[in-house]
């Protein structure tokens, strides 16, 4: 029975107890320090033994993961056992450096059984795969505090709400005098306003888009080449591995992850001598794929010192056509009318009334 060491966080138990569960029906011992820590024990030496007593490292990847001292411990120790290593990608993170040359496999999107089919292959499982169940987050412990919290709020926003102010409502009484005899006056004039036109300026936006060109990588020999040397994958940490567009991790990966135990034809290596460039024509169709990639020496069994007799290059940039535009502003003035008011006058004929006096006796 193989033996399988998990390292997780904490914070993603729910996950690992399923997924320890399912490894344990499909045949697998699994140690995680849930059931296999008790009260008491000495845990900076028991996590060490249990590592090196295990046949695979399964690192649990996760925002909480890469944060954590514990895990980081846990797979550097596998490293220096030289351990087989397979990272799960259970959500979206930075991988860790020390594990970005091995292959993971991706939890994070996807049914829950296919991603462990697909774990089961990276074991080297050859049976019938148990059914498992779908994965599902236990909303009971999530839901209710966050339930709890919004109730609490909506009562203090009812205690603390201040009461809108009455405002009191006025009441007049109007008296009118008696009206007096009316008698005409002359015409008063008023004012009339009449609109003219004016014209005030506005501005039309305009872009105009660019393509800037970047760079790519082309290999020159600072050396007379040598004939092609074939190297195969020799990695004891993973059972694929990436190969690379140029020579460095942070170039992205040049088709799908290659399987430990191929054999390809190398050309060239880069100044430094830590990455080897896969020769054109390879015999392997298989391989054809990573024809101009780059590979890590150590990756092929080649420790990290000690020549090669392959001719080393020189990468310069080639400017390429980039899909990103460049977007330049053109402003084009124009004259919108507006209106503007002019006022007139206008005599006009009004009746206003004048009180006269009445004799009383």
């Amino acid at each position: 029975m193989q033996r399988i060491f998990i390292s997780y966080s904490r914070k993603d138990l729910d996950f690992v107890r399923k997924l320890a569960g399912d490894l344990e029906t499909a045949g697998y011992d699994v140690w995680w320090d849930i059931t296999d820590l008790r009260g008491g024990d000495d845990w900076p030496r028991m996590i060490p033994a249990a590592i090196e007593s295990s046949d695979f490292v399964i690192v649990v990847l996760s925002p909480n993961a890469v944060t954590s001292e514990w895990v980081e411990k846990e797979y550097t120790q596998a490293l220096e056992f030289h351990k087989k290593i397979i990272p799960i990608m259970l959500a979206r993170s930075s991988v860790p450096f020390a594990l970005n040359t091995i292959n993971y496999v991706n939890f994070s999107t996807g049914e829950y059984a296919d991603n462990f089919k697909n774990l089961l292959t990276a074991l080297g499982f050859t049976g019938e795969p148990p059914v498992t169940k779908p994965f599902s987050i236990n909303y009971r412990r999530v839901v209710i505090p966050i339930f709890i919290g919004i109730v609490i709020l909506f009562t203090f926003a009812l205690t603390f709400h201040p009461k809108p102010i009455t405002q009191p409502t006025i009441t007049s009484t109007l008296l009118l005098p008696t009206p007096p005899t009316e008698t005409p006056r002359p015409a008063t004039s008023t004012l009339t306003v009449s609109p003219t036109l004016t014209t005030s300026p506005t501005f039309t936006f305009t872009a105009t888009e660019t393509s800037t060109p970047k760079p790519t990588l082309t290999a020159s020999p600072t050396k007379a080449a040598f004939e092609i040397l074939i190297y195969c994958v020799n990695s004891p940490y993973a059972y694929a591995i990436n190969v690379r567009s140029g020579p460095g991790t942070t170039y992205p990966p040049l088709g799908e992850p290659l399987l430990v135990g191929k054999c390809l034809a190398f050309r060239a290596q880069n100044e430094e001598r830590t990455w080897l460039l896969v020769a054109p024509n390879q015999a392997d169709p298989i391989v054809q794929q990573y024809e101009g990639g780059w590979i890590a020496r150590e990756l092929l069994g080649l420790g990290s010192i000690g020549s090669i007799d392959l001719p080393a290059v020189t990468l310069t940039p080639t400017p390429i056509p980039s899909d990103t535009p460049t977007i330049t502003a053109t402003f084009t003035r124009t004259l919108t009318p507006a209106l503007t008011d002019t006022p007139t006058s206008t005599p006009s004929a009004t009746d206003t009334a004048l009180p006269t006096e009445t004799p009383t006796a």
